[in-house]
């Protein structure tokens, strides 16, 4: 239960800067751009020189292939109930983004800090790996494929920050790098700067939070939410039976799979021209919601 308090009040925080203009929504795309380009890379690097071992790469690396396959089979069943339910083309290329894609790291990493610390973390950030992978190649087809725009988001998502300093930390791994190696004063700028990533995220979540969303109905945001809280997990569940991941790679599995709707799906959606306003309604719902998935994940796992 602490940790949703602990959530509640930095989300929060971000939410009332925002009703008392003190800052706008549109700040927190300053507030990203910090965390993506900077925060968010110190956290990713320290946390796999500090914590990963050359001979455990290999099986953290079921992780992100475990949460890839997982968003596959969502979107593939979200693609079948959506034509079930007769949407447009827009709109169903809308349910799937926001059925497959979680916030595993925006969302996620917050999360799992409080619930497993810095070993959970660990573990996070290869599931984000996962999650980044579906964004770039079963997000951007789904946009391609159900969307107007035919634009690519595929090269921006490749040169993803975080993304990029994880797999060569993984490679720093491999070549026995160690921090020890840096100057101390390197790893502790480095320690400062991850420090602020976690406030951020939660203050930039916030900030994102708009009850006006609801006005376009909240029908898609509670499919999404099966999706997201139910289908997702369950998925990774058997998956993770199926890979032979278990302990608290498994538990980080569960808690990251079951994370809300990705903010990406939005940005996915306005470049495709998809139903952005289902997309919009489905993550703050989504987002809202999983406050009590988090309370659930945080007393089992107790």
């Amino acid at each position: 239960m602490e940790v949703v308090l602990i959530i509640l009040l930095l989300v929060g925080s971000g939410y009332l800067l925002k009703i008392f203009n003190i800052l706008k929504e549109e700040d927190r795309r300053v507030l990203n751009n910090i965390v993506i380009h900077l925060t968010m890379p110190a956290t990713i690097f320290l946390t796999i020189l500090k914590n990963a071992h050359k001979e455990e790469i290999l099986y953290f690396l079921k992780l992100p292939l475990a949460l890839f396959l997982s968003n596959l089979f969502v979107g593939l069943l979200a693609y079948k109930i959506g034509k079930a339910l007769k949407l447009k083309r827009e709109s169903l290329g809308g349910l799937i983004l926001v059925s497959m894609l979680g916030n595993t790291g925006f969302l996620g990493y917050p999360v799992v800090i409080e619930m497993f610390g810095n070993e959970g973390l660990l573990r996070a950030i290869f599931c984000d790996m996962g999650g980044v992978f579906a964004t770039m190649l079963l997000g951007t087809y789904i946009g391609a494929k159900f969307g107007v725009n035919r634009g690519n988001i595929l090269k921006e998502l490749i040169k993803f920050p975080p993304l990029i300093t994880g797999v060569l930390s993984i490679i720093l791994v491999y070549l026995n790098f160690s921090l020890s190696y840096l100057p101390n004063f390197i790893v502790k700028y480095l320690n400062y700067i991850s420090s602020a990533t976690v406030p951020l995220i939660m203050l930039s979540l916030g900030l994102s939070l708009d009850f006006s969303y609801l006005r376009f109905g909240v029908k898609y945001g509670l499919i999404a939410s099966i999706f997201r809280f139910f289908i997702s997990p369950l998925f990774s569940l058997i998956i993770a039976y199926l890979l032979n991941i278990d302990g608290l790679e498994r538990e980080v599995l569960l808690v990251e799979s079951s994370m809300p709707s990705a903010m990406m799906c939005l940005v996915l959606g306005t470049l495709y021209m998809l139903d952005v306003k289902l997309i919009a309604s489905s993550i703050f719902i989504t987002t809202v919601l999983s406050l009590l998935v988090i309370a659930f994940w945080s007393f089992i796992f107790s």
